[in-house]
């Protein structure tokens, strides 16, 4: 099965606070790949579903819309779309440091790789329209 795409260009516009940094080949691809988060986020969830997957009630297709959104949104700030640098720890320069958002980005941080590359407001965005648990603090 193809994977589904659930916000479009148009959408991402309304949605985000600032315009994409890029072309529209390069948005399509990270709505396509923030749309394969989100079903990952969602594969547990009930929802009524047409014969492609995609949800049918319109509250939960536009918390899908809007969440795929956040996500894209969330990597143009993080600019880690592919979670790459959340692996990387702290640069340290005598006894200045420096990032270390990921697994070994020091004490203060207590998300995994795989979560810091999740939008924490796509999450809310799901949690809020009932479709996926969110757990505060499990880590």
């Amino acid at each position: 099965m193809a994977q589904r795409v659930y916000a479009t260009a148009a959408d991402y516009d309304s949605y985000a606070e600032e315009p994409f940094d890029g072309d529209e080949a390069k948005l399509a691809k990270r709505l396509r790949r923030a749309s394969g988060v989100i079903d990952g986020l969602t594969r547990l969830a009930r929802f009524e579903m047409d014969d492609d997957g995609f949800p049918t009630d319109p509250d939960v297709s536009r918390a899908f819309t809007e969440a795929t959104c956040a996500q894209v949104e969330y990597w143009e700030t993080t600019d880690d779309p592919t979670g790459a640098e959340s692996t990387m720890g702290p640069v340290r320069i005598g006894s200045v440091s420096l990032g270390g958002s990921g697994v070994g980005g020091g004490a203060q941080n207590t998300r995994s790789a795989s979560d810091s590359r999740i939008s924490p407001e796509a999450v809310e965005i799901l949690a809020n329209e009932g479709i996926v648990a969110q757990i505060v603090g499990s880590r």
